[in-house]
C-alpha cells in the first residue's frame, strides 16, 4: 500500500534536467509546476493533482501505480493524509481516513471475496471499535488492536451461536457467555477459546455442570452460587449468572408412551463421537464407591455404565459375573477397592488392558459421578469423567451413566 512517493519527489527536485521524469500541466511565470498537472516518476508512479511553486500542493490528488493500484484522495506534505480511497490489484478497497501514508481513523475495508471491515484503524491496521463480517455469515462487533480481536466483543456464528465477552489476540480470553442455537449455554472463564477456569455449562437436556474447567474438560464440581460469587469478585463488570432450575411436569401414563417414542427418535445429548477403533481395548468396570449412596444403588449404576460403554463399541467389556468369579478364585476382595493401586491389582487378576473405577456422591439434591480409566500396565490415569445431576437419582440410571460413558470416551 505504501509507495515511494516522497523519495521520488526528493529525486525530482534535486535534478536539473530529469530525463526520466515527465510532467504535463500548468506552470507559473518562472517555469515551475504550478496549478493542475500530471507527473510520472522513474518507477512508473503517476501523480495527478495540483502543484504550487514546483511541488505537489496539499489537497486532492490521484496516485496510480505501475501494478494497477490506485489512490484517490487528500495529500499533505507528499503523503496520504485526510480522506481517501485506495484500490488494490485484487479489487479490494480501503475507503476512509489517512495520516502519514497509513490508514488512520475511521474507514471501510472491502474484499472482492465478500469480507468487510468497518470501524477504526491505527497505523494501517484495525484498531479501536469495529465490525468484521465474513461471506459465510460470521460476524464480530467489538474492540480491535493490531488488526486482531482484542477487548470486549460479540462474535456471532452462521449457525446462530453467539459469544459475548473478552478477547485477546483474536481468541476468547477472560470472562464470557457462549450461547448455542440448541439452547445450550456456558457462563464463565475462557482461555484460548476453551472453557478454562470457573464456569457453568447449562446443557440442552437440563443438566448443569458447575465448577472448574480445564481445556473444555469439566474437572471439579462447585455450586452455581460459588461460581457466581467468584466471577463477581474477579470481574467487577459481571452482573451475575441468570439461571433457573427447570421444573419438570409429571406426565400422565399416556404422555409417558408419547415421551418414550419421542426419545427413541431424538438423541438428547450434544456429543458427536468419532468412529470406534478397529481393535477396542478390553476393559472391566469395578464397583463404584458411594458417598451417602447405598451399595445397591452403586452396583446398579456401575452395571449400567458397563452396558453404556459396551454400546459405544469403543471397548470390549468383560462380563461382571466372569470378573467376580476370577476375583473370588484368587481370594481377592473387590469391595472397598478405591485406590488406583487396588484397581490396577484387580485389572491384572482379570487380565484386562484398562480398568474403570470411581465414586458416586450425593450432596443435597445434587448427585455427582466421578469416573476414571486406569492403564493396568502403567498404573496411570488415562481419562477422567465427571457428571453432575440435580434432581431424581433415577435419571442417573436412565441418562446419566450414558453421559459418563461419553465423557470417558471424549
Amino acid at each position: 500500500m505504501q509507495k515511494a512517493f516522497l523519495i521520488a519527489m526528493v529525486l525530482f527536485t534535486s535534478c536539473a534536467t530529469p530525463p526520466r521524469i515527465t510532467y504535463e500541466g500548468e506552470r507559473n511565470q518562472e517555469g515551475k509546476y504550478h496549478g493542475q498537472g500530471v507527473i510520472t516518476y522513474i518507477n512508473g508512479d503517476i501523480w495527478e493533482g495540483k502543484f504550487k511553486d514546483g511541488e505537489p500542493y496539499n489537497g486532492q490528488g490521484t496516485m496510480t501505480y505501475p501494478d494497477g493500484e490506485k489512490y484517490v484522495g487528500e495529500y499533505k506534505d507528499g503523503k496520504k493524509d485526510g480522506q481517501g480511497t485506495f484500490t488494490f490489484v485484487s479489487g479490494a478497497k480501503y475507503i476512509g481516513e489517512w495520516k502519514g501514508d497509513k490508514a488512520n481513523g475511521q474507514g471501510l475495508s472491502i474484499s472482492p471475496f465478500g469480507f468487510k471491515y468497518e470501524g477504526g484503524f491505527k497505523n494501517g491496521r484495525y484498531g479501536g471499535q469495529g465490525t468484521e463480517t465474513y461471506p459465510d455469515g460470521r460476524k464480530y462487533v467489538g474492540e480491535f488492536k493490531d488488526g486482531k480481536y482484542n477487548g470486549q466483543g460479540t462474535e456471532t456464528l452462521p449457525d446462530g451461536s453467539k459469544y459475548v465477552g473478552e478477547f485477546k489476540i483474536r481468541k476468547r480470553n477472560g470472562l464470557g457467555i457462549e450461547t448455542f442455537s440448541n439452547g445450550k449455554k456456558y457462563v464463565g472463564e475462557f482461555k484460548d477459546s476453551n472453557y478454562d477456569g470457573k464456569g457453568v455449562l447449562f446443557k440442552k437436556n437440563g443438566e448443569i455442570n458447575s465448577g472448574d474447567w480445564t481445556d473444555n474438560v469439566y474437572k471439579n464440581p462447585l455450586t452455581i452460587q460459588a461460581v457466581d460469587n467468584f466471577l463477581k469478585n474477579k470481574y467487577p463488570q459481571f452482573e451475575g449468572i441468570d439461571y433457573q432450575i427447570p421444573v419438570k411436569n409429571v406426565p400422565s401414563p399416556k404422555d409417558n408412551i408419547i415421551s418414550k417414542k419421542f426419545e427413541e427418535i431424538i438423541e438428547p445429548f450434544d456429543y458427536v463421537l468419532p468412529p470406534p477403533p478397529e481393535n477396542p481395548d478390553f476393559i472391566a468396570v469395578v464397583d463404584f464407591t458411594g458417598n451417602n449412596i447405598s451399595d445397591g444403588i452403586c452396583k446398579a449404576l456401575t452395571n449400567r455404565l458397563a452396558i453404556e460403554l459396551f454400546n459405544t463399541k469403543y471397548f470390549k467389556v468383560i462380563e461382571r459375573e466372569m470378573m467376580e468369579q476370577i476375583i473370588e478364585e484368587q481370594g481377592f476382595q473387590q469391595s472397598g477397592c478405591t485406590t488406583n493401586e487396588c484397581i490396577v491389582e484387580v485389572g491384572k487378576l482379570i487380565g484386562v488392558e484398562k480398568i474403570i473405577g470411581g465414586s458416586i456422591s450425593q450432596v443435597g439434591n445434587v448427585f455427582s459421578v466421578s469416573a476414571r480409566i486406569v492403564n493396568v500396565e502403567t498404573g496411570e490415569i488415562e481419562t477422567t469423567g465427571v457428571y453432575d445431576h440435580m434432581g431424581n437419582i433415577g435419571e442417573l440410571l436412565t441418562t446419566g451413566m450414558k453421559m459418563v460413558a461419553y465423557e470417558l470416551i471424549k
